[in-house]
């Protein structure tokens, strides 16, 4: 089952923009195999790492010991825990195939033979007595708008702790590297996740070396929806671009409100003539924004990118953005983007793997 087009694309644009309707494997080596079990937080655990204050945007939580038993709230928060071979008791969907469970084609092996985690749904709030009837001792919220009322009202669950997502960013909005050291942290594996996360950097590193025509080009992750929706600049998906050597494009940069994006009207389609590359989702829902977008110079010179949910878990990984679901994107969407970089639309990009 696939969510709705709207459901996934403003996840993750930011609560205090938008409603948050709608944002390869681990490392080989023995500290970052799968335990084989659900609810095996404590393996391999640094018996020196607790007790650990994690302070967040509602205060600050202690952990006394390695969890045993952790629930997701975050929307990709399972992918860090399965980085380092930790399996969470229950996820949050939040779109692609549900009969995944939220354990992707990006986080299967690390999730071996293990027992899928219980799915929760944000639909209509936190799932409280859900939660409750899983026992964890460890909520994670990070790649969330998790409010100060379900923070309060979870923190009551007996033995659990609540690690909320960070004051400093955003809702939705916190890098990956941010969320995944916070994670490594309140399960005992920072020195674990501090590897993983160099190790994907490096990769994302090299997609910027080897791909030296991105620097000084503009660009911008659209969707039609309403008119037009730019995302921001705190988005993970923009980060990403940046990263690879984009800059972000001046519609969004210099807006009003450049972290969180901006909707227009869809007459401002024609806007994205002088954008160097495009990433669109779901262009063609709205047939007034895609006839107008036909007519531009980006589109006759090839400089955009389309994506729908008939390209299946590759959709949905690229609104992840997790230290799993990078390696797995990067080796599908920079050769698409390399091809719509080079302004020539006789290029033809691979096709998509899902």
């Amino acid at each position: 089952m696939t969510p709705s087009r709207r459901s996934f694309l403003l996840a993750g644009t930011s609560a205090l923009a938008l409603a948050p309707l709608l944002a390869a494997c681990g490392s080989d080596s023995d500290s970052t195999a799968p335990t084989g079990g659900s609810g095996s937080g404590g393996a391999s655990a640094d018996p020196d790492a607790f007790p650990v204050t994690i302070t967040h945007k509602y205060g600050e939580t202690t952990i006394e010991s390695a969890p045993q038993r952790v629930v997701c709230v975050g929307l990709t928060d399972q992918d860090a825990l399965l980085a380092l071979g930790i399996v969470p008791v229950g996820v949050t969907y939040w779109f692609g195939d549900e009969e995944e469970q939220g354990i992707y084609p990006w986080a299967q092996d690390a999730l071996g033979d293990a027992e899928l985690p219980e799915l929760l749904r944000d639909t209509n709030g936190v799932q409280v007595e859900k939660i409750a009837a899983l026992q964890p001792d460890l909520i994670l919220a990070q790649y969330t708008g998790l409010t100060e009322e379900d923070y309060n009202t979870l923190s009551q669950l007996p033995g659990a702790k609540v690690v909320a997502q960070s004051g400093d960013f955003p809702d939705y909005g916190m890098p990956w590297q941010d969320s995944s050291r916070v994670i490594g942290q309140a399960v005992g594996r920072s020195d674990d996740m501090d590897a993983i996360i160099t190790d994907v950097e490096g990769q994302i590193a090299q997609v910027k070396t080897d791909n030296p025509g991105f620097a000084g080009q503009t660009a911008a992750i659209v969707s039609s929806y309403e008119g037009l929706f730019l995302y921001g600049t705190s988005d993970p998906r923009v980060v990403l671009l940046t990263e690879f050597g984009f800059d972000v494009a001046p519609l969004v940069s210099e807006s009003d409100s450049p972290e969180f994006g901006l909707s227009v009207s869809a007459e401002r389609t024609t806007d994205l003539a002088d954008v160097g590359v495009t990433v669109w989702y779901d262009r063609e829902a709205d047939q007034q924004v895609s006839s107008l977008f036909e007519q531009t110079a980006a589109f006759d010179e090839g400089r955009y990118l389309d994506f729908t949910d008939d390209d299946g878990d590759y959709y949905t990984a690229l609104g992840f953005v997790t230290p799993l679901s990078i390696p797995y994107v990067l080796e599908r969407y920079v050769p698409q983007l390399a091809a719509a970089a080079d302004g020539d639309v006789a290029t033809e990009p691979p096709p998509v793997e899902s």
